[in-house]
């Protein structure tokens, strides 16, 4: 991965900001923060998760994540640190030259900060639909009770991947590269930087037209060996890095699923908030979405199909 080897360099600019990557130290210790918020990534979030598993399983930044609730400075500041806002729009912007209809999506979440100390953030340019339903699942899991009950509103999780047998990294295969994901640059956010990717100003980024959605197939493609297990309502899901009886496990899933992609599509259509060049799009952004996600706030209680 030839971006990789930038990589020891940008730790020292990405820890400029005290702010960006610090967790909270008055985080009260869990035993472990293996509460699982499980992405099913063949339910249109391919691209999404293809970032989430090179920045969790490939760059060092790990799957666990603090929601540290950060102001929307801190935010900014995480967004420049990943290559999400930059000097006359990031890279996965039209201003740049890229194809309309693309965002840029960060890993670690600007609202989070990883809970092994990485100071890595990077990014990968992925359809906007995607980058808003991720939104959607990410607004849904802060609301949960889990979160809003812990620490003040503050929550630690660890990110997992379902049916993603057939997405890039998501096998920890990191030697593949398709040269979409790059380490950001680190620092601070400047005046005048934006996203300009439609993530700051243009809600339907770009997408004035219906874009065609991927089948669902259910299942999806399992990663083959990985367990499989079935959460208390009933769901059954292979989670590679494997799970404990007992262990709680979010996942949010639409209600309508034609609903959804068209929410996903072409965003909030009701919005009257208008974004300039110095926002993002914010948790609350995502509220037209909620009342269409169900949140399963799950336990794994079985084992269904062990890991050969």
């Amino acid at each position: 991965m030839k971006n990789l080897s930038l990589f020891a360099s940008f730790l020292g600019l990405a820890a400029a900001s005290s702010a960006v990557n610090v967790p909270d130290a008055n985080l009260e210790p869990r035993q472990d923060p293996d509460d699982l918020m499980i992405f099913v990534c063949n339910d249109g979030l391919d691209e999404i998760c293809t970032n989430m598993c090179y920045g969790a399983l490939c760059a060092g930044i790990g799957e666990g994540l603090q929601y540290d609730q950060p102001d929307s400075t801190t935010k900014r500041n995480r967004r420049k640190a990943a290559g999400c806002i930059a000097s006359g729009g990031n890279r996965c912007s039209t201003k740049k030259g890229h194809a309309s209809g693309f965002q840029c999506d960060e890993y670690p979440f600007a609202s989070s900060v990883p809970t092994n100390g990485a100071t890595t953030r990077l990014n990968r340019c992925v359809p906007a639909d995607q980058n808003r339903k991720q939104g959607g699942i990410i607004s849904a899991f802060y609301r949960s009770s889990y979160c809003t009950g812990n620490n003040g509103g503050k929550c630690q999780f660890s990110v997992e991947f379902s049916n993603a047998g057939d997405i890039m990294y998501c096998d920890q295969d990191c030697d593949a590269d398709d040269d979409n994901e790059v380490i950001g640059p680190g620092g601070t956010a400047n005046d005048g930087d934006s996203a300009e990717d439609g993530t700051d100003d243009d809600p339907d980024a770009g997408q004035k037209k219906k874009r065609m959605t991927k089948r669902r197939n259910r299942l999806g493609k399992r990663l083959p060996g990985a367990p499989v297990y079935r959460t208390s309502s009933g769901l059954e899901l292979d989670l590679p890095r494997g799970a404990r009886i007992g262990q709680r496990a979010f996942v949010v899933l639409p209600r309508n699923a034609t609903l959804w992609d068209e929410q996903a599509q072409f965003g909030n259509l009701n919005q009257t908030r208008e974004l300039h060049g110095d926002e993002d799009e914010d948790d609350e952004d995502y509220e037209y979405m909620l009342a269409n996600l169900e949140l399963r706030e799950d336990t794994i209680v079985e084992e269904i199909t062990p890991a050969v």
